[in-house]
């Protein structure tokens, strides 16, 4: 019997539609092995007809799993999180997961708080990238539900991430190539990768027999132009011939900051960015930069996650990807002039 339609279908009126159990009619929707294909279609078939709709949400809490991973973005205006996201979201799509987003900020200020909204939003993961926070509260977040770290190392919490020292190295390394020696690494040291592309930088200027030359900066765009503007105003003999920033965004700060004193990527100062980001592929700009390989490192990370659901007393996962050289149009050989 059709039963009224003044208040909601339930499992049970199906079940007494069928002649079955109710357990039986939760299995089906829940796909549990057991259930033969045929009974769990005329399970939904019957659930349509009546006009049932199954709240998976409920469900999922009732069971304690939510099928659903949270993922926090340090910043929504970096390309290179966008592109991270889209790994995560590729592999989440291919396991039918939910994802749910927060938002951090660039000083880490609201780190803590974008964590706590994904843990009330009771997801079975969550997938961090660019955490800013020091790693004994990541640690501590980790227990609670388990995390994965995406372009940053944390001992004792699964991470993916990319060898940052090699990335500054191989930058580094083409510019030397190209004869330049005044080379400026614009550093943001608040960062996760700043140590290891710090350290690559100065290696590789020292092996040389190069003197080091640090420009600390922000994470801006604008603040890098800032930043960098002093240095571009210095007499040819002593102005910088070529720039490594930390990011894209810093890289395009140093180019617009060229143009407004004058400057001409190549003839007058090579540049090279970090992250391979959508903005250095534009073809108003064609940036030199190092990929990072940003979608990899979340489909990575989302896999890992995946993996110690299923495996909680596994020992942390510690990926590390090698970075890329993508040679462009803003760096060329040192200007003789």
């Amino acid at each position: 019997m059709i039963p009224s339609t003044r208040r909601p279908v339930t499992m049970q009126d199906i079940a007494t539609e069928l002649g079955v159990s109710r357990a039986l009619v939760s299995m089906a929707f829940r796909d549990v092995a057991g259930v033969s294909a045929q009974t769990r279609l005329t399970v939904l078939e019957t659930a349509k007809r009546l006009g049932y709709r199954h709240n998976r949400v409920a469900s999922r809490l009732a069971s304690k799993v939510t099928d659903t991973y949270g993922v926090f973005l340090l910043d929504l205006r970096q390309d290179v999180y966008a592109d991270m996201f889209d790994g995560i979201r590729k592999v989440a799509d291919e396991g039918n997961k939910h994802l749910v987003l927060a938002v951090g900020s660039i000083d880490g200020r609201r780190d803590a708080r974008a964590l706590d909204e994904l843990l009330q939003s009771r997801v079975d993961a969550v997938i961090a990238t660019g955490l800013l926070l020091p790693d004994a509260e990541v640690r501590a977040f980790s227990a609670q539900v388990p995390l994965v770290s995406v372009a940053r190392r944390i001992d004792g919490v699964d991470s993916v991430h990319s060898d940052n020292a090699a990335g500054a190295r191989a930058a580094t390394s083409h510019l030397q190539d190209l004869g330049h020696e005044r080379i400026v690494f614009l550093a943001n040291p608040v960062t996760d990768g700043y140590l290891g592309r710090r350290d690559g930088y100065m290696a590789t200027m020292q092996t040389a027999g190069l003197e080091p030359w640090i420009v600390e900066s922000h994470y801006s765009r604008r603040q890098a132009a800032e930043d960098i503007a002093p240095v571009l105003a210095l007499p040819p003999g002593r102005r910088p011939t070529a720039v490594f920033a930390h990011n894209d965004q810093a890289a395009l700060g140093v180019l617009d900051a060229m143009a407004a004193a004058g400057l001409r990527p190549v003839a007058d100062v090579s540049v090279v960015g970090y992250d391979n980001s959508l903005v250095s592929r534009a073809p108003g700009t064609l940036l030199t930069t190092v990929d990072i390989h940003g979608e990899e490192l979340g489909r990575l990370a989302t896999e890992v996650a995946g993996r110690r659901l299923a495996h909680p007393e596994a020992e942390p996962a510690n990926l590390m990807l090698e970075p890329t050289l993508i040679v462009r149009a803003t760096t060329g050989p040192v200007s003789v002039g």
